[in-house]
């Protein structure tokens, strides 16, 4: 069997600094009013940071990120409450003006596959996300972790619609099918 193509990290990390420039980045985060002026905070590194260290590493709690942040925008340090504040409205408006315009502007004429999937009717796309819950909801929400509570969503997405085509939720402790 042959082994799958894995670029290194480096060509990734190239890739997507081109896709998403920081100058696009700083006039786009100024454009939804995300940033009014330059200060501590780098809407760059943020970006990079959910992008490239966080979504990747296996504790995804709040001040993960922040300590993944502070390290990435090279940094002294910011505070909890500082942080935790430039997750708003705004914040949620300027990833979807990226994705939105990365969507439009996707390269739908590429010939990678060149027919391998034509013998299949769709593509069936399988996730599980943990959804970690206060504590109180642990009896119906058991956790894989003493005293925690975690909701699992499973979702099956058809490629072709791009729509659910199966969807339910456990407990974090139920294993996919």
């Amino acid at each position: 069997m042959d082994d799958v193509y894995s670029p290194p990290d480096s060509v990734v990390v190239d890739r997507i600094q081109r896709a998403f420039p920081s100058d696009e980045l700083r006039e786009r985060a100024r454009a939804t009013n995300l940033v009014q002026r330059e200060r501590k905070f780098d809407i760059v590194a943020l970006f990079y940071t959910l992008t490239f260290g966080f979504a990747a590493s296996s504790d995804r709690s709040l001040q993960a990120f922040l300590d993944r942040y502070v390290e990435m925008a090279d940094c002294d340090e910011l505070s909890y409450a500082a942080f935790h504040d430039w997750f708003e409205p705004g914040f949620v408006a300027f990833l979807r003006e990226i994705l939105d315009d990365a969507i439009e502007n996707l390269d739908t004429g590429r010939t990678d596959l060149n027919g391998r999937l034509e013998r299949f009717r769709d593509v069936l796309i399988a996730d599980a996300t943990i959804v970690s819950l206060y504590q109180d909801a642990a009896d119906v929400y058991a956790a894989t972790g003493k005293d925690q509570a975690e909701l699992k969503l499973h979702l099956t997405e058809s490629l072709s619609t791009g729509l659910p085509t199966r969807f339910r939720t456990t407990d974090g402790t139920t294993h996919e099918r």
